[in-house]
């Protein structure tokens, strides 16, 4: 499922993971895409905290 969602974001491609990247890299991509999707979400979040106070 890691994998796929790499593919799906265009973090990298199927033939990327597969001839690329080792197991280790891959699983540190997807952690480091998991991390950005995570402080994009607390962004937003704070976004809608200083809209809902004007």
């Amino acid at each position: 499922m890691r994998m796929y969602s790499l593919i799906k974001s265009g973090y990298a491609s199927k033939t990327e993971l597969e001839t690329v990247y080792t197991l280790d890299e891959a699983l540190k991509l997807f952690a480091l895409y998991q991390m950005d999707q995570d402080i994009e979400r607390g962004q937003a979040a704070e976004m809608r905290q200083e809209m809902q106070k004007k």
